[in-house]
């Protein structure tokens, strides 16, 4: 299998405006590796999914949640997302295992223990 495409979630802090601009590169890059056969990670970071953060950084980390299951929807395999909290060299390791796993797409994977034994909103 080719090599895989991994994106990382940019930090556009409290600059909404940067929000609409980063999810269309994103949108252009997954659409570009998928027509070329490559897999697809996006790595995003866990406590912006769950809203911990600035509300810019968290409307991106759940539009590009977003994309990455639209994509898997519209048929493409293998999409999927990684969460990280703070170790992005782990969380692109954890991105590339994926590469072997052609029916696993549209997936959210949470690295780290961080939600064990806790209930999150």
């Amino acid at each position: 299998m080719a090599e895989p495409a991994i994106l990382s979630q940019p930090v556009v802090g409290d600059d909404v405006a940067r929000v609409n601009a980063e999810l269309t590169d994103a949108f252009a890059a997954i659409r570009e590796a998928v027509a070329a056969g490559r897999p697809v990670a996006v790595l995003l970071r866990d406590g912006d999914l769950l809203g911990q953060g600035d509300i810019a950084d968290a409307a991106l980390a759940g539009g590009l949640l977003g994309l990455v299951r639209a994509f898997a929807l519209e048929g493409a395999k293998p999409v999927n997302a990684v969460t990280h909290r703070g170790d992005e060299d782990a969380a692109r390791a954890a991105a590339a295992a994926l590469d072997g796993i052609a029916d696993l797409s549209g997936q959210l994977i949470r690295l780290g223990t961080a939600h064990l034994g806790k209930l999150t909103p």
